[in-house]
């Protein structure tokens, strides 16, 4: 699929950063692939060992339960009735397992760049996490070293645990620096090399609460930030 095709779908034009990593393959979980899986195939299977060595974007760093719709998830993504789609614009691009959506969001602009939103699944409330693409971006990776859940990682660690996931982290980091700004990736790049890895009861981390919600605050401030309102039919 084009991105023209999305962006006619929508009414609505990507930015540049979007627009970049889709004409290089930054946004592709699918590794190509749109064919269905046969009955022995799975994603975990067939695509994840060709990508991990060379993500695409936020594949370990989304988080553990983050995904990238795909262009076609993306073009038949189906709203829900009770939202209001009148009053808000969504374009859909991403989800976490449990239904929560990420989109961009155009009733908010800054320089003329929409807000990333994140659309909770299971309440009447849309909060907003920031002011473009670039900076949704920075702000998952930042997340993903924060209050891990030993069990959730676990899953996918096993024998590596933290370590291994500092691993992918890096990987991640490496593959999408060419497209951040040289501050964003600086700032990554020294907290994800952290030695001391922050060791709770259910949780692991590189950054404490009062470090993350400094960074946010300093790097990615705007009016609107963490601004959270109802986006159901009333």
């Amino acid at each position: 699929m084009k991105l023209e095709e999305l962006e006619s779908k929508y009414n609505y034009k990507f930015p540049t950063l979007f627009t970049m990593l889709w004409n290089d393959g930054m946004l592709d979980w699918m590794n190509g692939r749109t064919t269905p899986f046969s009955s022995d195939e799975s994603w975990e299977k067939s695509i994840y060992p060709i990508i991990k060595e060379n993500p695409p974007l936020l594949l370990h760093s989304g988080g553990l339960d983050f995904e990238l719709l795909t262009s076609q998830g993306m073009y038949d993504f189906t709203f829900d009735e009770l939202w209001d789609i009148e009053t808000h614009e969504f374009i859909p691009f991403a989800i976490t397992k449990e239904g929560t959506v990420y989109a961009f969001y155009p009733n908010i602009k800054t320089n003329g760049e929409s807000a990333i939103v994140c659309i909770w699944n299971d309440m009447n409330e849309t909060e907003v996490l920031a002011k473009n693409f670039e900076d949704f971006i920075f702000r998952k990776m930042l997340e993903s070293v924060y209050d891990i859940d030993t069990e959730d990682l676990f899953v996918d660690y096993k024998e590596s645990e933290f370590e291994g996931y500092r691993a992918d982290l890096l990987n991640d980091l490496r593959t999408i620096s060419p497209y951040l700004k040289a501050s964003y990736v600086t700032i990554l790049n020294e907290i994800y090399n952290r030695k001391e890895v922050l060791k709770g009861m259910f949780s692991y981390g590189l950054l404490t609460q009062q470090e993350l919600a400094q960074l946010i605050q300093t790097h990615l401030a705007f009016n609107e930030l963490d601004a959270v309102f109802e986006h159901e039919i009333d």
